[in-house]
């Protein structure tokens, strides 16, 4: 099981923060000390405006300077994306969750470089994004891997047809970030193999080829009824082929909350095939094939009101059984790790969407450090989800802990008992949450980023005044 590794230290958020900029070259040490600075301050005070971040003049003038400096964009990923990789440790693998979103900013006068986002006839402007994230196998975020960012054309200059004939179309960006991810497995983690998990948008012929390389793993969801070259010879339709195949068994699986979907559990009936796959090459119109192996997972029944779950999900590991299907269904659910991170960071807590910053380099490079908080207050949520019973230490160090019991003692009911051991990090983001306004029950459901990042907000005012207190007595 994936476990951060962690050093003792008064401040968790300054040893996090060094961490995320310990490799980076910005071509200056200073730099990257303003960096570290900075990013700890984010974490501290998460917003999207840097005067709500900064409190000290010089700090804010220091974070301006950064952020209109030439340190290129790429430097800020690499370094974040580096730091991923060194927190994987001996894992022999890391699910690799790649999507795509958009960010809606305020450019009424069209000045500031971004491009149209959703529909060209309406007046919304932003910046495209794909952001890949590492994701360990009990499903915890351990951190970004790559962002990619452009700025959407109002208009096109020549059709979609002539545009794929040329590849310049907007899936180029997915197939970017899909083999940039993978060189950075094979320079910073050798031993470790991404695991690619993209939704219907990587059911394309030039991310199934860049996923597909040796040394990687991937799961992708199918929208395409492909024509497929069955085992035993001859063609026939993908989604044909496996409504034929034999019912594997069933699976449950908890659907989480999301855009217009309500949280269930939901049955699965699972098929499984194994086939090859024809992939167009737009360039020169010939087809190459694929071996992919296939799970169909469809929902038995919906509840009134949602739309039924049906996944056909192409993998590159062998199937055969139902356990083997399941882990394809598991390897899948972890997208919806990123549809956390993009609630997190755009609106949750960061709300990078507030920024004021007037031209596409400074908002790409505020955002990308907003983007690593958000991770960060993603995975605590998470692993007092999936780790329940781990010491707080893992996360938050013994003065933190100290600051933690003391706040909640003033905020406990009276039943309430506050021990004095190291409690587990369950318990320890209860805590937190509950500092950030987390009132149980009542609040939906177990404590989400917003309450936590709020909470992690107020502890570290506590924390600040435990370490003052310390230096007072020596």
């Amino acid at each position: 099981m994936y476990e951060q590794k962690r050093t003792p230290s008064a401040d968790s958020t300054r040893e996090w923060a060094a961490e995320q900029f310990a490799s980076a070259n910005f071509g200056d040490i200073r730099r990257r000390r303003r960096a570290s600075l900075m990013l700890r301050r984010v974490a501290e005070r998460p917003a999207g405006k840097l005067t709500d971040v900064f409190t000290a003049a010089s700090e804010l003038q220091g974070a301006y300077d950064f952020i209109e400096s030439e340190v290129p964009t790429k430097a800020i990923t690499t370094a974040l994306a580096d730091a991923s990789l060194r927190a994987v440790g001996d894992a022999s693998w890391v699910y690799a969750v790649i999507d795509g979103t958009s960010l809606s900013l305020v450019d009424r006068t069209k000045t500031k470089g971004f491009g149209t986002i959703g529909k060209q006839v309406l007046p919304t402007r932003g910046l495209k994004v794909i952001d890949a994230l590492a994701v360990a196998a009990d499903g915890a975020p351990v951190g970004l891997l790559d962002l990619e960012w452009w700025a959407r054309s109002s208009t096109a200059s020549r059709t979609r047809y002539a545009r794929r004939r040329t590849g310049e179309t907007e899936t180029k960006h997915w197939v970017e970030v899909v083999r940039r991810t993978g060189a950075r497995f094979r320079e910073g983690a050798p031993k470790c193999a991404p695991w690619f998990v993209i939704d219907r948008e990587g059911d394309c012929a030039d991310i199934l080829r860049a996923v597909a390389l040796p040394g990687q793993r991937f799961t992708i969801r199918a929208t395409q009824n492909r024509r497929v070259v069955r085992p035993k010879g001859g063609r026939r339709r993908l989604f044909e082929h496996l409504r034929k195949q034999p019912l594997l068994g069933a699976h449950v699986v908890n659907v989480p909350a999301g855009p217009n979907r309500r949280a269930r559990v939901a049955m699965l009936e699972v098929r499984s095939a194994d086939v090859v796959v024809e992939l167009p090459d737009n360039v020169t119109g010939r087809r190459t094939e694929l071996p992919v192996h296939v799970v169909w997972a469809r929902e038995r029944r919906a509840p009134r009101g949602e739309t039924r779950l049906d996944w056909m999900l192409l993998t590159s590991e062998e199937v055969g059984t139902l356990e083997g299907a399941v882990t394809i269904v598991k390897s899948y659910c972890h997208r919806w790790r990123v549809e956390d991170f993009h609630r997190a960071w755009k609106r949750g807590h960061c709300n990078i969407e507030d920024t004021q910053l007037r031209t596409m380099d400074r908002v790409v490079r505020w955002a990308t450090m907003l983007a690593a908080v958000a991770i960060r207050i993603e995975r605590l949520k998470h692993l007092a989800r999936t780790q329940p019973d781990a010491p707080a230490t893992i996360e938050l160090s013994l003065l933190e802990l100290e600051a933690l019991r003391a706040a909640k003692s003033k905020i406990k009911s009276r039943v309430e008992v506050v021990p004095d051991s190291v409690p587990t990090i369950a318990q320890a983001v209860r805590w937190i949450a509950d500092l950030g306004g987390y009132t149980g029950k009542s609040s939906g459901g177990p404590p989400g980023s917003t309450t936590i990042g709020r909470g992690l907000e107020r502890l570290m005012i506590w924390t600040d005044a435990f370490a003052y207190a310390k230096d007072l007595k020596t």
